[in-house]
């Protein structure tokens, strides 16, 4: 157990006083972080928090890697985001349909062959962003005793077999979970296809066209689909797999499923900096990246009657955006959008307060609800 956790702080814009904020909730978010990590809820936590346009938080504490010595998580530290890439991908689509080349409601046929027949013909994009295509769900999301293995894994798998259908066969293979349109099943897998279709369509690879296209753009320097060399000592692991990933390639375009589902790789920074340019209406710095009209269609419900029955609840009417969770926890400001990332991560955007929020939360554990929900309900008690 660590008995000394050290807090580290980068740049601000402005005091929490001079934005309206109590700084006496940033005391009590440190200290809830730091009575996690000494009884090893979580190997490290970092955030940054913005309010009208300016940073009055950047701190982090913790470990860089497992066990008690070694380097500390710094606020540049590098953390694989996982399904923060899902909201990059959304971003990705809206401006393909900016720039006229692409439309919600297009069947995925039309851009995808394999999906041209009787089963898969109906799907369309928006079924895709909106996680109700009907296509298998993520391992676990029914808490099934016996998950079937991540689409990854399987493709991987089967070429070594020498049974290389294709990764989107190798998706598709099987009955749907259930009709287009009737049910909310967590999907990455139909997000790798978004890429897919990201890439078909622009004419780029599905990560060539986010560096190019978002990140860029956005000054986002410190975030990767394959973290360079020279900064993979920066970046914080949970575990040896986490590692070993941080160090492969992207391999050759088509080869494998595009990284659009929970491939990045980030910053707290560089995530506000997203999270910012949302908040602008798609412009961040004079860089418009999507309109305001893609911003306030992502960040609307879309969603009346649909099932919910993942991950051990249940509701008939879910909400949801394009790409973006509506869910309204605690304290938040009705109108809050967010994506969290594998219960490590997350980021919040709530307009009514002009606030950002993201937060790096490691853990083996994965998620937890005094890591993930119990922050949240402190930074938005903190508003004056």
């Amino acid at each position: 157990m660590q008995n000394t956790v050290s807090v580290h702080a980068s740049r601000t814009d402005a005091s929490p006083e001079e934005i309206g904020f109590d700084p006496r909730s940033l005391d009590r978010l440190d200290d809830h972080y730091t009575e996690l990590i000494g009884k090893g809820t979580i190997q490290a936590a970092g955030y940054i928090l913005s309010r009208k346009g300016k940073v009055f938080a950047h701190r982090t504490m913790g470990k860089l890697r497992p066990g008690e010595s070694g380097a500390d998580l710094q606020p540049d530290s590098i953390r694989k985001v996982y399904s923060i890439t899902k909201a990059v991908t959304t971003v990705a689509i809206h401006q393909l349909i900016d720039r006229g080349q692409l439309f919600l409601a297009q069947k995925v046929s039309s851009i995808i062959p394999e999906f041209d027949n009787d089963k898969h013909r109906a799907i369309t994009v928006f079924h895709l962003l909106t996680h109700t295509s009907g296509l298998r769900g993520d391992p676990g999301f029914y808490t099934e005793p016996y998950s079937l293995p991540w689409f990854e894994w399987a493709v991987s798998e089967l070429k070594k077999k020498g049974n290389d259908i294709g990764w989107i066969k190798a998706i598709l293979a099987g009955p749907l979970q259930n009709m287009p349109g009737k049910e909310w099943i967590y999907n990455t897998s139909g997000y790798a296809l978004l890429g897919h279709i990201i890439a078909k369509v622009s004419g780029k690879p599905y990560e060539q066209y986010v560096a190019d296209e978002i990140l860029t753009p956005l000054g986002m320097d410190r975030t990767f689909f394959a973290v360079p060399e020279a900064f993979r000592d920066n970046v914080c692991c949970t575990n040896d797999w986490e590692a070993e990933q941080a160090g492969k390639s992207l391999g050759e375009p088509g080869d494998a499923p595009p990284k659009a589902g929970n491939g990045l790789y980030s910053t707290l920074e560089d995530l506000w900096k997203f999270g910012q340019m949302m908040l602008g209406g798609g412009e961040l710095n004079g860089v418009r990246i999507i309109s305001r009209r893609a911003v306030e269609l992502q960040t609307s419900n879309h969603l009346n009657g649909v099932a919910f029955n993942g991950w051990g609840s249940k509701a008939d009417d879910y909400k949801f955006g394009l790409g973006w969770s509506l869910e309204h926890y605690d304290l938040c400001s009705r109108g809050t959008y967010s994506h969290e990332g594998f219960g490590h991560c997350g980021l919040f955007v709530d307009p009514a307060e002009e606030l950002v929020f993201a937060f790096f939360v490691p853990s083996p554990k994965g998620y937890t609800n005094e890591s993930v929900v119990t922050p949240r309900a402190i930074v938005w008690s903190g508003l004056l």
